[in-house]
């Protein structure tokens, strides 16, 4: 079976839709999703719609989470304040009711967990950036694989039993059944590691192997959207560079 991992796609739809053009040629059965469907981005109804018409696995961002009335919108800066309120003023009442009742952390079979930022603690909002964060997850929890999300960075952390290595993310990264792994797929909706193309992967469970990706998007009609609605540039703007 082939999984399609997607997160933070932060309610830009063009994003998305090229991400699922190319997993389409690319091939996949079913979809999990690592949080932060909406935030930053003017498209939070029809992004919402579409994972919970699609998506068979789904977890909780911190974005949600404001949605949800689990974190308050103060915690943001000023950009992306405007954006999680103007979200939530615009939101139908069946997508709020839909984030509401997302988990924080699924566990699925064969001992894998679907979490936004750390199976440790869910919702601390904390960054696995390096192999020193790593290590933690790796030391409390005991899952095979662990996708993840929330630092819009694509990344793969392995501990082989004896060491935490952090693996940059290529095209074909092979699994070994021994080891364990935490997997970033990158953010479809805001890519923050310089290269200014939306992220995603692909797991395909028989052959024991990730597809990382990367596939450009329409940035400018991001931008004429944001100027539209009113919401700040700054977050449009900022596509161009990936970061």
């Amino acid at each position: 079976m082939r999984w399609l991992l997607i997160s933070d796609i932060h309610a830009n739809l063009p994003a998305l839709e090229s991400v699922l053009k190319r997993a389409l040629q690319i091939g996949y059965d079913r979809i999990m999703c690592a949080g932060d469907i909406v935030g930053y981005y003017p498209w939070a109804n029809e992004v919402c719609d579409w994972v919970r018409e699609n998506v068979d696995l789904c977890v909780m961002g911190n974005h949600d989470a404001i949605v949800a009335g689990l974190i308050s919108p103060d915690y943001f800066n000023s950009w992306a304040r405007t954006a999680i309120l103007w979200t939530m003023e615009h939101l139908t009442e069946t997508n709020k009711e839909f984030i509401k009742n997302l988990p924080l952390k699924l566990e699925f079979p064969e001992n894998n967990c679907l979490v936004h930022d750390t199976p440790v603690a869910p919702m601390s909002m904390y960054y696995i950036t390096d192999p020193y964060d790593a290590v933690e997850v790796f030391r409390k929890t005991d899952y095979r694989i662990t996708v993840y999300g929330h630092t819009h960075i694509p990344a793969a952390f392995v501990f082989n039993g004896a060491q935490v290595m952090g693996i940059k993310p290529k095209d074909l990264f092979p699994l070994r059944g021994d080891w364990r792994y935490l997997i970033n797929p990158g953010s479809v909706g805001q890519p923050r590691d310089g290269v200014p193309k939306a992220s995603f992967a692909v797991w395909d469970t028989d052959e024991g192997v990730i597809y990382f990706e990367r596939v450009e998007f329409d940035i400018d009609a991001v931008v004429e959207k944001m100027k539209e609605v009113g919401l700040p540039l700054e977050l449009a703007y900022r596509l161009y560079e990936g970061y």
